[in-house]
Parts: C-alpha cells; sequence; structure tokens
C-alpha cells in the first residue's frame, strides 16, 4: 500500500494515510465532522477523523489526561435511547509521538430499527500541550479487522507527529510504544 504524506499547521499535526484515499480540513469551525476527514468513498472501507480542541481545560474541564479519557469514555459507551454499545477493548493506555494516549474500541447498534445502522469504531484521546486530540477509526463490524483496514489503522497511529510539542498536560501513568515515522 502508497501512503501520503500530510501536515496540517492550523491543526498541528502530521501524519500518513493511504494514498488512494481522500482528505479534507475543515474551512471552518461551523462545519459538521471530524476537523481532517481521512477516508475512501464508502464508509465500509474505513474512515478516519482528527478533531482538534485548542483549549482542553475548556473543552474537557480538566488538564489531566486519565480524567480526561474516563469521562470520554464513559460518555461515548453509556447506553441511549437511540443506540445500544459494546466495548471490545477496554480502556488501555499507549504511547503516540512520545504523548501518553488513551484508546478504546466499541461498537454500537441501532436500536428499534428494521434495519439498523451498525459500526465498530476505535478511539484515540491524547493531550499535548494545551491541545486535545480525539482520534477515531469507523468501519462496519465486518471490516473492522481485514488485513487492509489493520495495516492502515497501525500505519496511520505509527506515523502521527505533533507539530509544537509543549508539555503543560499530566501525563502521569505508565507507557507503551507505538512509534513515529522518519520523513
Amino acid at each position: 500500500m502508497q501512503y501520503a504524506n500530510y501536515t496540517s499547521d492550523k491543526y498541528q499535526i502530521q501524519f500518513q494515510y493511504p494514498s488512494d484515499w481522500l482528505i479534507r480540513e475543515k474551512e471552518n469551525r461551523f462545519e459538521e465532522g471530524s476537523d481532517i476527514a481521512i477516508s475512501k468513498n464508502k464508509i465500509a472501507t474505513g474512515k478516519m477523523g482528527i478533531h482538534f480542541y485548542n483549549d482542553i481545560f475548556e473543552n474537557f474541564g480538566s488538564t489531566n489526561l486519565d480524567s480526561v479519557f474516563a469521562d470520554f469514555y464513559k460518555g461515548r459507551t453509556s447506553d441511549d435511547s437511540k443506540y445500544e454499545y459494546r466495548t471490545i477493548e477496554s480502556p488501555s493506555f499507549l504511547n503516540i509521538d512520545g504523548q501518553r494516549t488513551g484508546s478504546f474500541l466499541m461498537t454500537f447498534k441501532q436500536k428499534y430499527e428494521i434495519n439498523p445502522i451498525t459500526g465498530a469504531v476505535q478511539y484515540w484521546i491524547t493531550l499535548v500541550g494545551n491541545n486535545g486530540y480525539m482520534i477515531e477509526f469507523v468501519s462496519t463490524p465486518e471490516n473492522f479487522d481485514t488485513p487492509d483496514n489493520i495495516e492502515i489503522r497501525d500505519h496511520f497511529i505509527k506515523s502521527i507527529n505533533f507539530l509544537g510539542l509543549n508539555n503543560n498536560t499530566d501525563t502521569s501513568g505508565p507507557i507503551s510504544s507505538v512509534g513515529r515515522f522518519a520523513e
């Protein structure tokens, strides 16, 4: 698989993505969806999204990754009236570009629908200085772990570089290494 480099000065991140996928960066803050969206034409194939928060305390109410991640996990996995959720991989921590990152994998399914929408999504939450990132990979449960999607997801996460690193966040806790790409 061929990969292309992408750098966003606006969202202070650099990464590699499949060269035959499309990438779109929000033009203004009123647009819905991810700040950076990377996908092929079909959701079944997979889709990556990067959400950027330029003031972690204002957006998350804390600068402590453990607290932010626990609240995010609870908010994403609490059953509601429209969807049922199932945790596939429990919350754990890893290292992306030297930054402690929380991650988990879940499935979701619409309730009370004849042809319910189902999906699988893996989240990564990272705090970098005063900035926060919520990164997601979404696909159908059937296609989430295809060899191509596994390669794409792993390559993408390992290739991430946070630009202008400034470590003002509380990143205490265990760390495992994921790596980083060389330019």
